[in-house]
């Protein structure tokens, strides 16, 4: 726990030295902020702004995972999947997919739709990569170890590529939670007037900085929370990886 709170509270000081060396109005002191935070909290529409958001990463990360670690796994454990689809992800994954967005509001609308869709098309790339890649790493060995006891197709992956898997897994949302929040926070910025990304920037165009910076800690808080939700169910689904055990 100590360990935790001594970044934050270092973080803290040197916004408020920052704050008190500039002092202007866009740069305000943590205690303001807070103060704003709390109150846009219990009385203002930021809850449901981060909800809507919330919500949007939850559907886009999901619809991501599966067909990237279905397509992952069998890739990493198959080089003839593995020459099909890694081709297609390599020409693919590096075009900056964001630029797609007046395209995809085109097809898709100016709804949720659109901004999940986004999010999920570049973050199944970076899932897909990690699955395949840790899933060819799994030894051989493992498996002819099960063949020889008598175990099928659901004792291999329940009992070896799954526990091979877990902490990749952790680690790939992890990576891809932050990628997410990056992307929606500039998706909500268009056409739209709900989620945490148009609460910051319509609240930046009023010039009301204090409520700008209220939105900016509750994205925080909310990434912090999510954060702290992966590491407590990796800490309980994968007890035998030594991060977990320090």
């Amino acid at each position: 726990m100590k360990k935790n709170i001594i970044p934050a509270v270092l973080l803290l000081a040197l916004w408020w030295a920052a704050s008190a060396a500039v002092h202007r109005p866009f740069l305000p002191a943590p205690p303001a902020v807070f103060t704003e935070f709390f109150f846009r909290i219990v009385k203002g529409s930021m809850p449901l702004h981060l909800g809507i958001s919330l919500a949007r990463i939850g559907a886009a990360l999901g619809a991501a995972f599966v067909p990237a670690f279905i397509l992952g796994v069998s890739a990493g454990l198959s080089p003839r999947i593995d020459r099909l689809v890694s081709p297609a992800v390599y020409i693919l994954f590096p075009i900056p997919k964001i630029a797609l967005l007046p395209i995809i509001l085109l097809f898709l609308g100016l709804g949720n739709l659109s901004k999940i869709f986004l999010v999920a098309f570049i973050v199944f790339f970076q899932f897909y990569l990690n699955f395949r890649d840790e899933a060819g790493l799994v030894s051989r060995r493992y498996f002819d170890s099960l063949w020889s006891l008598g175990g099928g197709r659901r004792h291999l992956f329940a009992h070896v590529i799954l526990p091979a898997l877990l902490p990749r897994v952790f680690s790939s949302l992890r990576m891809t939670l932050g990628t997410s929040i990056a992307i929606l926070f500039m998706a909500e910025t268009f056409a739209t007037s709900q989620g945490i990304g148009w609460y910051i920037m319509d609240a930046w165009a009023r010039i009301s900085y204090l409520e700008m910076y209220a939105g900016i800690t509750g994205l925080s808080l909310m990434g912090l929370v999510l954060f702290a939700l992966l590491d407590a169910a990796e800490k309980r689904t994968c007890p035998w990886t030594t991060q977990n055990n320090r």
